[in-house]
């Protein structure tokens, strides 16, 4: 994977699709803090990306870009992780997925191989506080980093890389790749293998706080929907040579985790969503939820979005403020800035 999306980077930073498209802001952005303006975000967006397009790099400016994106793909999946409870801290993250991103073998750990306590010191030299938790607590999370990083490679190369359609088994198996060993654990009652739900749909109705989410019978229905409006939107970007990639990827993470198809994991796959979207139009990945601020404002959206059923344009504005920033820093470090 490292070697397949370094080349991807270096051929097309940061405007990743073949068709030259226009990114173009919809109506769609509604502000929820004071002093926030969409518009001023866009355009500022905009000349980031229009920055970075006009250098023709070195092979050390792209070797620079690639680290960013990579760095960008860590962070994307710590604060992922910390918003639901999982994963460990942020150097084991990079440890574990600077492993899989160079091909190299990062699997479950077992009792029963040889190398079973050289891969848990492994874990406790990056942090040792971890000697005081429970064995299966440290095992779980780092199962919990490894799966969400072959997760995002899956979803990122069938969709961002080689182009393919956003569809219902695509979903499915970046699922079952994400909650692969990774049980659910309930309040009251047995836990739930990923054998038995990692990749299915839910059979069982769920709810967050005041929300319900959709019913069992109809998730089958409303996935396919989603599927084919994105394409149809999709289509309608390409047709039209222009696109509001911010707006699209937060209309269908939203639609997603309003959706819940799954057990467990719908709101890590929702993120993963949003983020292969953006790279394929943007190149770039965003990191929610990795303190605490941003994990309640986050949150909040969410909850709003669910009480009001307005629509997307809150988030929108969220992930066009993170992607402003991120497409900041890289074209700064591009012009040589700190």
């Amino acid at each position: 994977m490292f070697a397949e999306l370094s080349n991807t980077v270096k051929r097309k930073w940061p405007a990743m699709e073949d068709v030259s498209m226009t990114i173009r802001a919809d109506n769609i952005y509604r502000t929820y803090a004071a002093g926030q303006d969409p518009s001023t975000l866009f355009k500022k967006t905009i000349s980031y990306m229009d920055s970075a397009k006009s250098i023709s790099r070195s092979e050390e400016q792209n070797n620079l870009v690639n680290r960013e994106v990579e760095d960008m793909m860590m962070h994307a999946i710590f604060g992922s992780n910390r918003i639901e409870y999982a994963g460990l801290n942020f150097d084991i993250t990079v440890h574990f997925c600077r492993k899989i991103l160079r091909g190299e073998d990062v699997e479950e750990i077992d009792e029963r191989t040889p190398d079973y306590l050289e891969k848990l010191a492994d874990i406790y030299r990056i942090d040792p506080p971890l000697k005081g938790e429970s064995l299966q607590y440290v095992l779980r999370s780092r199962q919990e980093i490894v799966q969400h990083m072959k997760a995002f490679q899956h979803l990122l190369h069938n969709f961002a890389i080689e182009k393919k359609p956003m569809t219902e088994q695509l979903i499915k198996e970046t699922h079952e790749i994400l909650c692969k060993g990774v049980s659910v654990i309930h309040r009251e009652g047995p836990e739930t293998p990923s054998e038995k739900y990692a990749g299915l749909y839910r059979q069982e109705i769920v709810a967050a706080g005041n929300s319900n989410f959709v019913v069992p019978q109809r998730i089958p229905s409303m996935m396919v929907k989603l599927c084919a409006d994105l394409k149809q939107d999709m289509n309608t970007a390409e047709t039209n040579k222009a696109i509001d990639p911010f707006s699209v990827a937060s209309k269908y993470s939203m639609k997603f985790v309003q959706i819940h198809p799954f057990l467990d994991g719908n709101g890590r796959m929702c993120r993963l969503i949003l983020n292969v979207i953006l790279f394929r139009f943007t190149g770039i990945f965003v990191a929610i939820g990795e303190r605490e601020s941003d994990k309640e404002e986050y949150m909040n959206i969410k909850k709003r979005s669910s009480a009001t059923m307005e629509g997307h344009g809150e988030y929108a504005t969220f992930v066009l403020d993170k992607g402003m920033k991120s497409l900041r820093k890289v074209k700064q470090k591009l012009h040589g800035k700190k």
